[in-house]
């Protein structure tokens, strides 16, 4: 068995803007600063959605943001990070062992689509008391290699985590989980 995730300390005293919901893009392969992935999770609020420029992050040849340390925790309701209309890959396989891919904290309307999270201790964590969130979703919806089904695969632990306890009408939807991107060989969790 695998004991529940405590929330991270640095996380506890997270402050987002103070902004109407809206849309951030993902253009930069870099692991932090403007225009990062990691610069949108920091920045989120309740109601954003972020989007990967599919100028950089082309849906025929996927790029790929290696990490370097682990993204933040994901805490605000209604977020969606959307790749399915691009390529993108987020590789964590420089991180140290225990290290966590996306993890979703006490939130309830997130959606995960068309990501491949790859090279993790765990590659996606729907931690405590997450409720009614959606971790991919119809295949042939999107421009993206799975549409906005999602590619978790080679993570040395667990692909989709969900907490032993406090966590309802969560989603898994279309994914490749433990397989290559076309499905038909094992790349294991």
């Amino acid at each position: 068995p695998i004991s529940r995730l405590a929330r991270p300390t640095s996380m506890e005293t997270a402050v987002h803007p103070d902004r109407p919901a809206g849309t951030c893009t993902v253009s930069s392969t870099s692991d932090s600063g403007a225009n990062t992935l990691r610069q949108c999770l920091l920045d989120a609020v309740a109601g954003d959605e972020i989007l990967f420029d599919p100028t950089t992050f082309h849906p025929g040849s996927p790029a790929t943001i290696s990490l370097a340390s682990d993204l933040p925790w994901i805490l605000v309701n209604d977020l969606t990070i959307d790749a399915s209309d691009a390529g993108v890959i987020l590789d964590g396989s420089s991180l140290p062992s225990g290290s966590l891919g996306l993890v979703l904290g006490s939130v309830s309307g997130v959606n995960l689509r068309g990501l491949q999270i790859l090279g993790f201790t765990r590659g996606v964590v729907i931690g405590f008391g997450a409720a009614n969130n959606t971790i991919g979703g119809d295949r042939e919806i999107g421009a993206g290699p799975l549409g906005q089904g999602n590619l978790v695969s080679g993570n040395e632990n667990t692909g989709i985590q969900l907490q032993d306890e406090g966590t309802d009408n969560n989603s898994i939807i279309d994914n490749f989980i433990g397989t290559d991107l076309t499905g038909s060989s094992a790349d294991g969790n």
